[in-house]
């Protein structure tokens, strides 16, 4: 109920009349959402590989996410691809997007998201190249300081033979822009 209590002290130091029939039952929303959604101190999804010879791309592209700006508390949103060159195992296709929400669903910054999707699926396919592309938009952008809505922020993490071969980097490049449209 802290956190209840807490968003409750919010409303009424904004200015809010405390009996807003709108707001009455806000603080307890807030606290189970905020219980429900932020995925920090849980483990990450268990990855279930699959024995591989293939050697080729698997691109799997703009998984959906949202999560919250470490610094400013307002949502950032957009969307993750992923390709990877397996070694000796791939993974089912839902894996990716659960991994992209475990780690996307706790205050977060997009850079570290990046590195963090990237890392613990290389940790857990041991593939020969793994690289993660994230697009968002950041409300902490679009609503203040600026405000310049409808930007798009990229960062990527490469790792692997996409970090050490150009033409390997460009290939996946090329299939996860191939996915925009």
């Amino acid at each position: 109920m802290k956190i209840a209590r807490a968003w409750e002290d919010i409303i009424v130091e904004l200015g809010y009349p405390h009996l807003d029939e709108h707001l009455n039952e806000s603080p307890a929303r807030v606290e189970r959402f905020m219980r429900e959604w932020h995925t920090l101190g849980s483990p990450p999804p268990k990855i279930t590989t699959f024995p591989t010879e293939s050697d080729d791309v698997v691109v799997i592209g703009d998984i959906r996410f949202y999560s919250m700006c470490a610094h400013h508390g307002l949502p950032f949103f957009g969307e993750a691809s992923v390709g990877y060159l397996p070694g000796k195992k791939i993974a089912g296709l839902s894996k990716f997007a659960r991994v992209v929400d475990h780690f996307a669903r706790r205050f977060q910054v997009q850079e570290r998201l990046t590195r963090q999707i990237a890392a613990y699926l290389t940790h857990e396919l041991e593939p020969l190249g793994l690289g993660v592309v994230v697009r968002a938009e950041h409300l902490c952008m679009s609503m203040r300081g600026i405000e310049r809505p409808g930007h798009r922020t990229t960062t990527s993490a490469m790792l692997g033979v996409f970090r050490d071969k150009p033409e390997a980097r460009a290939e996946l490049l090329e299939l996860m822009r191939a996915g925009d449209g």
